[in-house]
């Protein structure tokens, strides 16, 4: 075996050791947020016609997996042109039944469902931070969703999430 081909197998055991010792400390949530918007501010932009920025405020309900609750707020700001943009920075905290906390600190990519039903979402967030049983929480999360009303005060919206995070 040529001095080149073990270097590279060397490497890439390595990258695999790696990859296992950091996934196998991790642990997974899944989760369903169904938020409220409780405030909803928007002012036009005026350069081409549907362009606005919005600041919102929403509250929700969290289902995790495992049948644990907890309840989410959420602070954003989204630059939309007829229904497609993005939310550059989107706030959220869940704090759960036990006083818990975890926050992330997220980027949406939002653009109208072709069924004609409300907006679609993606996105993926950041762990900034955690109280109780999530203290030192790190890790980062994905998530979709969709919006079944009208943007404004009460629209209703959902998000399924993943979160991958590690505890110290």
């Amino acid at each position: 075996m040529s001095k080149s081909k073990i270097i590279g197998l060397a490497a890439l055991i390595i990258f695999a050791f790696g990859m296992f010792v950091t996934q196998a400390g991790a642990a997974t949530m899944k989760f369903r947020i169904v938020y409220f918007h409780t405030k909803v501010e928007t002012i036009e932009v005026g350069d081409v016609e549907g362009h606005n920025l919005h600041l919102g405020e929403s509250t929700g309900l969290v289902s995790v997996e495992t049948g644990e609750v907890a309840v989410a707020t959420a602070k954003w700001f989204a630059d939309y042109t007829k229904g497609t943009g993005i939310v550059p920075i989107a706030y959220t905290r869940l704090t759960f039944e036990d006083g818990s906390t975890i926050g992330t600190k997220g980027i949406i990519k939002t653009w109208p469902d072709p069924k004609g039903k409300g907006s679609l979402f993606e996105g993926t967030s950041e762990i900034y931070g955690g109280s109780g049983k999530y203290a030192g929480i790190q890790g980062k999360g994905s998530y979709t969703g969709r919006r079944v009303a009208p943007l404004g005060g009460g629209a209703q919206l959902y998000f399924d999430w993943v979160l991958t995070y590690t505890l110290p």
